[in-house]
């Protein structure tokens, strides 16, 4: 009899340093009080999520091997962040800090990066549901679940200037745990900025 394979969902993402770790939780747990109520990813630590996929736990080793080696291209780099944002558009609102325009744009090349390098049929055969959130708009959660009056009430408690930064040396991976409900980092995967990346074909001009 074969072994049935379990499926979990994870996640690659930006971790920031334990400064802003602590500032984003003190957001969140004013922002609790202010509202009279818990709300979706107030345990979460603060990170900016760029893959999300499913695969089995059989797999993830190799999928991990994979990361490490693309990783091992990229440079830590800084992030800035900049301000609040929601999205709004849906049933439930979220409510977010917004990376710097500039920030975005590094994360975008890093997803692009990330895209054009990993194993195309590794992928193909070991992931499901891949996506690229990191592409779409990087965005560091503080608040889901929200309604529309809450998202509002966020922006008047909020009112004042936002503006921080820090240095990324590693992304994590991040494990969807269905007990607790909450994703859980399982891997921390170092930005090395090699030049040659192990697999990948050297330019000769």
């Amino acid at each position: 009899m074969m072994k049935q394979k379990t499926f979990s969902v994870y996640t690659l993402a930006i971790n920031s340093d334990e400064r802003i770790i602590r500032l984003v939780k003190t957001l969140k747990t004013r922002l609790k009080t202010h509202l009279g109520r818990s709300y979706g990813s107030v345990n979460s630590l603060a990170h900016i999520t760029l893959i999300v996929f499913v695969a089995s736990e059989d797999d993830y080793q190799m999928i991990l091997a994979e990361f490490k080696r693309v990783l091992a291209g990229l440079a830590p780099l800084e992030i800035e962040l900049s301000g609040f944002g929601d999205f709004s558009d849906r049933p439930e609102c979220t409510f977010y800090i917004k990376p710097g325009d500039e920030s975005v744009q590094q994360i975008a090349r890093y997803c692009k990066s990330m895209g054009a390098n990993f194993n195309k049929l590794l992928r193909q055969r070991c992931t499901d549901r891949w996506d690229t959130i990191g592409r779409k708009k990087p965005h560091m959660t503080i608040a889901r679940e929200l309604t529309l009056g809450e998202i509002k009430a966020s922006y008047e408690f909020f009112s004042g200037t936002f503006t921080e930064q820090f240095t990324c040396n590693s992304f994590v991976m991040r494990k969807y745990n269905e007990e607790k409900r909450q994703y859980e980092i399982v891997d921390t995967i170092p930005l090395l900025g090699h030049e040659y990346m192990v697999g990948q074909q050297m330019r000769l001009f």
